[in-house]
């Protein structure tokens, strides 16, 4: 439970707390602190300040993730499920078998016979 929270809060650190940081950095450095109070008068503040330093933070994780890798972008636990209900798959892959196979087999008919239409030839 703990290893899970620990994971969840740098997951929150790398993905939303570094680019709303480096966005208001952003925002200050470029206007100062107009800019910042401009900010934080706009309909979601928080948001802005993610996409403006959403460039900034990438380069702090890259930064991260060569000296430790797997820190920078941390791992995110995903749920993988496979749906395997396609009745006319098996029926359309067989088909699609049986095609290429008969194509193969006609190719190598084809084949034999210029072999040995060859051959004669070699031989006079």
């Amino acid at each position: 439970m703990a290893k899970e929270q620990l994971r969840n809060l740098h997951l929150f650190a790398m993905e939303s707390a570094l680019p709303f940081g480096m966005g208001i950095l952003k925002n200050a450095q470029t206007g100062g602190v107009q800019k910042l109070m401009d900010v934080l008068k706009s309909k979601d503040p928080f948001s802005e300040f993610q996409v403006d330093g959403e460039n900034s933070a990438k380069t702090v994780r890259d930064k991260i993730e060569q000296f430790f890798p797997g820190l920078g972008y941390p791992v995110v636990s995903v749920e993988v499920t496979v749906d395997e209900n396609y009745p006319d798959y098996e029926n359309n892959d067989r088909d699609s078998l049986v095609s290429t196979l008969n194509r193969i087999d006609s190719e190598l008919d084809e084949l034999r016979r210029l072999i040995n239409n060859d051959s004669l030839k070699i031989d006079d």
